[in-house]
């Protein structure tokens, strides 16, 4: 199955991120310690984020054949675009962390990784695609 409108792109991140929302709030951080809650939310996030990547595809993007493991977007604006974003939301977890007492600080650097992650995937990305555009 791919994803290749625009609203069935925003639908599944709407939901998607629905969907994480409630199984933190309403399960997971009512049954388990809060570490476990971070690294779960962790998780669900990157496996919503990874099944997104794998399943949209952009105009003109071959639909049948995989992607290649570092293509995020089908366009290197989108990738810059999010990959921005990310690490924005990054630097905010680090001055978090940085901001809080050292026995509260390790939600906010553990949140701040994970965004320089996805930032750093999402920026290697345009950057190939980006690349692919130069002539030769």
């Amino acid at each position: 199955m791919r994803i290749t409108s625009t609203i069935n792109k925003v639908i599944y991140i709407l939901v998607g991120e629905a969907v994480v929302l409630a199984l933190n709030g309403l399960l997971i951080y009512n049954v388990v310690p809060p570490v476990v809650d971070l690294i779960a939310v962790l998780v669900l996030n990157f496996v919503y984020v990874f099944i997104g990547v794998r399943t949209f595809r952009g105009q003109g993007e071959d639909v049948a054949a995989p992607r290649a493991w570092w293509r995020a977007t089908s366009r290197p604006f989108a990738g810059f675009i999010i990959g921005s974003v990310a690490g924005v939301l990054a630097l905010i977890s680090l001055v978090g962390a940085l901001a809080s007492r050292p026995e509260q600080s390790g939600t906010a650097a553990v949140v701040c990784v994970a965004w320089a992650l996805l930032s750093a995937y999402y920026l290697h990305s345009s950057f190939r695609l980006r690349a692919l555009d130069q002539p030769e």
